[in-house]
Order: C-alpha cells, then sequence, then structure tokens
C-alpha cells in the first residue's frame, strides 16, 4: 500500500510551503487596521530611536537607570499549527532595552517622567524563521526597529514602601509599536534594595490595534490575536 507515503509527501510539501512563506518577502499578506480601532497617533516611519533623556532629579528625587543586561524584554503569543487542538506558546526575548524613571522618595514613593525603549530587531525565539517573518512581514521591525513606553503622568506607589519589600501596583503609559501610539497598563511587580530595583512588568496588547493582523499562513498556522509583553527589569540608582 503507497498511501502512507503519499500522506507523508503531502506533509513534507506543505510544510515546505508554510517555512518558506514564513521566511518569504514583505509583500502579499499585510493587512489592515480594524475599521472599529482608532489608534491615538500614528506618525511617519523611522528608523532611529529617540535617545532617552529625563529632567533633572528635583528635591527628593533619584533618577533610575534601566541596565541590559540583565533586563529583559519578551513576547508571547499562541499558534497553532495545522488546525491542532493543542496550540503551542512561541516566546521571544531580547536584552536590548534602555531607559528609565524617576522616584520622589516619601511615604508614598512617587514614580513619573518613565521612558522605556526596546530594540524590536533583536528579538528571538527558537526558530529563526518566525523571527525573520515577523521583522519582514508583520511586525516589521527592519522599519520600525523600536517600541517604547512612555509614562509622563504621575504614578503613586503603595503606602508602606520600604527597602525589601515587594510592592504590586500598575503604570499606565503610551506604548508606541510601528508609529502607533495606545495608552496601555503595565502591571508590575518591584522591589528596591540598596540603589537597585529589580521587578516584572507585563501587560497584554492586540496585535490590530497596532496596525497589523495576527500571522496567518494558508490556515495551515493561526496566531491567537493576543501578545503577552514582559520586561523583566534591573535598574541603577544614578
Amino acid at each position: 500500500m503507497r498511501r502512507p507515503h503519499w500522506i507523508a509527501l503531502f506533509s513534507l510539501l506543505i510544510s515546505g510551503l508554510l517555512f518558506a512563506a514564513c521566511g518569504g518577502s514583505t509583500q502579499g499578506n499585510n493587512s489592515t487596521t480594524d475599521p472599529q480601532t482608532t489608534p491615538t497617533t500614528q506618525a511617519t516611519s523611522t528608523a532611529q530611536a529617540t535617545p532617552w533623556t529625563t529632567t533633572t532629579p528635583g528635591a527628593n528625587q533619584e533618577l533610575y537607570t534601566i541596565v541590559a543586561p540583565p533586563t529583559e524584554a519578551s513576547y508571547e503569543v499562541q499558534e497553532q499549527f495545522l488546525e491542532q487542538n493543542l496550540p503551542t506558546t512561541a516566546i521571544g526575548k531580547t536584552n536590548s532595552v534602555e531607559g528609565g524613571f524617576l522616584i520622589q522618595r516619601g511615604d508614598k514613593p512617587i514614580i513619573n517622567d518613565m521612558k522605556i525603549t526596546i530594540d524590536l530587531r533583536t528579538l528571538k525565539s527558537d526558530q529563526e524563521r518566525r523571527d525573520n517573518a515577523l521583522r519582514q512581514r508583520w511586525l516589521e521591525s527592519n522599519t520600525y526597529p523600536y517600541a517604547t513606553f512612555v509614562a509622563k503622568n504621575v504614578q503613586t506607589l503603595p503606602a508602606g514602601a520600604t527597602e525589601g519589600k515587594t510592592l504590586t501596583f500598575p503604570i499606565t503609559g503610551d506604548l508606541t509599536i510601528r508609529n502607533v501610539t495606545r495608552q496601555e497598563t503595565f502591571q508590575v511587580t518591584g522591589k528596591l534594595e540598596g540603589d537597585t530595583i529589580t521587578g516584572k512588568a507585563t501587560t497584554k496588547i492586540l496585535m490590530k490595534n497596532y496596525n497589523f493582523e495576527p500571522p496567518s499562513i494558508a490556515g495551515f498556522l493561526t496566531v491567537e490575536d493576543g501578545v503577552t509583553l514582559t520586561i523583566n527589569f534591573t535598574a541603577k540608582k544614578g
């Protein structure tokens, strides 16, 4: 019986076509924004990152600067291959993170003037073809290389903050991806020890809100429209 051999050959052919599509050119399957979604800001493309600057610390304020590494930014998405019932989690990471923020000490510490910049071109997962597809076709990080998060408004931390104590709090600001800016809120856990703050910030965004649809390749590979963004950060005073 030859049928199993033909099935195996067909599967290999489909896999080859799928991988070729993932690593292919930037033309073709770029989708448009959902008409119900209105970005806050959309600017022209630029390949230059705006250097991180902040105001001079005032009275009782301290400047903290991101240290990378060990700071790491990552994304997580759910992929489903060949309509299987068990999706897999795709994770991409980078240490190309810079920025900082001001903290005003007191009974209720205050964070303000925060800016974080991530070089999206350096994101790496366990599959080079996925990384190339993101850079060339969907995230288009060769054209829009940087994601930024800016929180200019005052963010009051929980009362009772002391050195060595882990705090949990939200930080809301403007997240810019592909030159589209939207307000997003990160849930943060952080701890101060000496002159170093360490912690984790995470949020979930929709791809269509940043002018690209979830990857879908001929029905053989689909990606859920929900991206978990995480920054495991280390910041030092000064």
